[in-house]
């Protein structure tokens, strides 16, 4: 079912999935996923000034946020860095406090919960680990 609040996106991956044990004793999974930066000629336009043709082939990058465990772990396991990953998720804004400067910081990600999903397109040239049907069904995700 569609919200507002949902973010769905292709990209590839940029660095190897970390795992964080939150507070309440529960693992999260980060890794962050790069979209756009795609050039179809590697050239700038005609009359296209420098700035706007590195506004165009720039890269986004997006933090996703894995709460699933098991998927959590089969993601640490297969994703390797240029994987590419179809993600379904909420938008979502964490609001902290800094510890060191004292500054209140936002920072929005892509959060995977028992309503997202992640589905691992290919491995971007790399050959990392391959996981087994059994493995990928247990999860609930494939």
């Amino acid at each position: 079912m569609w919200n507002w609040g949902q973010a769905i996106m292709v990209g590839q991956v940029g660095q190897i999935p970390i795992q964080k044990r939150l507070k309440s004793g529960r693992t999260v999974t980060l890794l962050s996923l790069g979209t756009g930066g795609i050039r179809n000629n590697r050239r700038p336009f005609d009359n296209e000034e420098p700035g706007e043709y590195a506004n165009r082939c720039a890269v986004q990058w997006h933090r996703v946020s894995v709460y699933p465990e098991r998927l959590g772990e089969m993601a640490v396991k297969s994703i390797v860095p240029g994987s590419i990953l179809y993600v379904e998720g909420n938008l979502e804004t964490k609001i902290f406090t800094d510890p060191i400067t004292g500054l209140v910081r936002r920072i929005r990600e892509i959060a995977i919960r028992k309503n997202g999903r992640l589905v691992f397109l290919g491995n971007g040239g790399n050959e990392g680990p391959q996981q087994s049907q059994a493995e990928i069904k247990g999860v609930g995700y494939y």
